[in-house]
């Protein structure tokens, strides 16, 4: 990337210059300004906040929130099953504060609020380094896709420690910048800015795991060889040394009482959670969610739409020299750690969807930096076409509104899978189309395609990404504001657990098999499977419920079904069809079989 300012001239087609090019660099905002974006962000963040939890992670990470709130278990917390916290423990304890302070319950919007504040502080901060390293339309464009994008926006209302990591790994990585810049072995930091970053990152430390300190370092490594510079540089210097001593002085807060009261059992998870997860089985990982290589590349892909439309042309622009000097290093700076998040859990054994939320920021800086070019060759130009094509998803989507308001009886019939055919199901429903999201955001995805259009006309280029940015946000807002919303009240089974309490009562509920979290934390309490002697039903008159969708029920043997009456069913969604109440009658009533013994084929 910072090739094309050494070996000449720049291979570009000049023409007129896009307008506006000043994008006042080195410009610092007012906290007022920040104040009213960092507003701004909450509210977009917040919608849906309070939507059920799904599946087993957020569900999970309640019940240890719990277990600090209800059991005073501040160092270790468990979980309904007595499954300790896998990761250090500090959104669990501010989430625990936030419970406390607020009447001791733990729900969705509590367990939540801690993820909602990082994420809106990690926009205000990447538009406040942008702003005063790149450019202020480069600030404010970033800020913009960042809250327009799903990935990132989706993962704010999440009851999970990544988010706030990212906070974190983003504000240390952007205070070890001039660290970084400066890395000659004559240079001496600027006082006070090691222990500061030392401090930011023994927090994420602490969020996380040692895999802040890995991705920072990993980061500062890969800017400093596209840079041409020795990474090796780095270790001749006091600084990099003091901000990892402070970092895992800052660790060993957590991990050596912890070390000290779980012993062996203690030892072993952390092992797991850090070794484990990036080594291979054969090498003595733990193997669980093996995914290929290209998982996290895709995901990312994805995740980052649609700036992601928008990495080419960005790219095409250092290749070109279309974008300044003086702005080239601090975007390669932040598109760096995209870079270390991409290579190193591509390497690791385990990939999950939400690894990928620390590349986002240096991706909406990088895409940010397309709109304010020096000149307009070949990157502009790509850059204008992507903009116009992206231009007309809104427009269809606009037209197939109209078609579903003007004939609801002639509806596409569409072979989707299932969670895209719930979103389809229930994007044609009624209340989604009448929502207030839909009413409010229509007229502004209208403006925000004619902004986009009058931009292109004229090759206004902060006016086409304002746009492009605002289309974004609109179809984003949607999303996490309706639809997923929507599909989690209609999956989750907290509707129907109200029923399952009032026909159990004080008998014993169970599951076929294996663990549920989800069931577990609104049941209020550990919801044992088949195999349990608890769920042996071996004497009459002491009734044993099962909760089972129709999927479980298939795996179970004829002679067993015909035990199991039913007491009520949902009309919950979902790939295992809809989950029933059952009572397990006893033994020798039907099938003369003990306990769970038959129950599977």
């Amino acid at each position: 990337m910072a090739r094309a300012d050494r070996d000449g001239p720049p291979a570009v087609t000049i023409e007129r210059p896009d307008t506006p090019v000043d994008s006042g660099r080195a410009a610092v905002l007012q906290p007022t300004t920040l104040a009213i974006a960092a507003l701004f962000a909450f509210i977009v963040l917040v919608q849906g906040i309070s939507a059920p939890f799904q599946k087993d992670a957020e569900p999970q990470s309640a019940q240890w929130i719990q277990s600090i709130v209800r059991d005073g278990h501040w160092l270790i917390p468990s979980d309904a099953y007595g499954y300790t916290d896998r990761k250090p423990p500090l959104f669990y304890w501010l989430s625990a504060l936030v419970a406390d302070a607020t009447g001791a319950t733990v729900d969705e919007v509590r367990a939540r609020a801690v993820s909602v504040v990082a994420g809106t502080a990690l926009a205000t901060v990447v538009l406040a380094w942008t702003v005063a390293n790149v450019g202020a339309s480069e600030g404010w464009l970033a800020f913009l896709f960042m809250l327009g994008t799903y990935g990132f926006a989706s993962r704010a209302t999440e009851a999970l420690t990544d988010m706030i990591l990212t906070f974190l790994l983003f504000t240390a990585y952007c205070t070890i910048a001039t660290l970084v810049e400066n890395s000659q072995p004559q240079a001496r930091a600027a006082p006070g800015r090691p222990m500061q970053a030392g401090l930011i990152l023994g927090l994420a430390v602490l969020a996380k795991g040692p895999i802040a300190i890995v991705l920072c370092a990993l980061a500062a490594s890969i800017y400093l060889l596209i840079e041409r510079r020795n990474p090796l540089a780095l270790l001749r210097q006091r600084w990099p040394w003091q901000v990892v001593a402070i970092a895992v002085a800052i660790g060993a807060v957590w991990y050596v009482p912890a070390a000290i009261a779980g012993g062996n059992k203690i030892l072993r998870i952390i092992f797991a959670e850090n070794f484990g997860h990036f080594m291979p089985a054969k090498l003595g990982g733990t193997g669980e969610s093996y995914r290929p290589f290209y998982f996290i590349a895709a995901r990312l892909l994805g995740g980052a739409f649609p700036m992601t439309l928008l990495i080419v042309p960005a790219a095409l622009a250092f290749y070109t020299g279309e974008i300044s000097a003086g702005k080239r290093r601090a975007v390669i700076y932040q598109i760096s750690m995209s870079l270390a998040v991409l290579l190193f859990f591509s390497i690791a054994s385990v990939k999950r969807d939400d690894y990928i939320l620390p590349a986002l920021p240096g991706i909406a800086i990088l895409c940010a930096s397309v709109f304010a070019l020096e000149v307009r060759g070949w990157a502009s130009k790509l850059r204008d076409v992507v903009v116009a094509a992206f231009v007309f998803v809104p427009m269809f989507g606009i037209l197939f509104i109209l078609f579903v308001a003007l004939f609801p009886d002639h509806l596409p019939q569409l072979k989707l899978q299932s969670s895209d055919a719930a979103y389809y199901g229930i994007f044609l429903g009624l209340p989604v189309l009448m929502s207030v999201s839909l009413v409010f955001g229509f007229p502004i995805g209208l403006a925000g395609v004619g902004i986009a259009i009058f931009g292109l006309v004229g090759r206004r280029t902060i006016v086409i990404g304002f746009g492009f940015g605002l289309i974004a946000l609109v179809l984003s807002s949607f999303w996490t504001s309706v639809m997923r919303p929507r599909l989690a009240t209609e999956r989750s089974v907290k509707s129907f657990i109200p029923i399952v309490a009032e026909h159990v009562k004080g008998d014993q509920l169970c599951i076929p098999s294996g663990i549920n979290y989800e069931l577990s934390y609104y049941y209020g309490a550990a919801v044992p499977d088949l195999s349990h002697p608890q769920c042996a039903n071996g004497t009459a008159g002491k009734p044993v419920y099962l909760l089972s969708t129709p999927r479980e029920m298939d795996a179970m043997t004829p002679e067993y079904r015909a035990r199991l009456k039913l007491i009520a069913k949902s009309n919950l969604i979902g790939g295992g069809g809809p989950p029933a109440l059952y009572e397990i009658l006893p033994s020798g009533a039907n099938g003369g079989l003990k306990g769970a013994d038959g129950a599977t084929k």
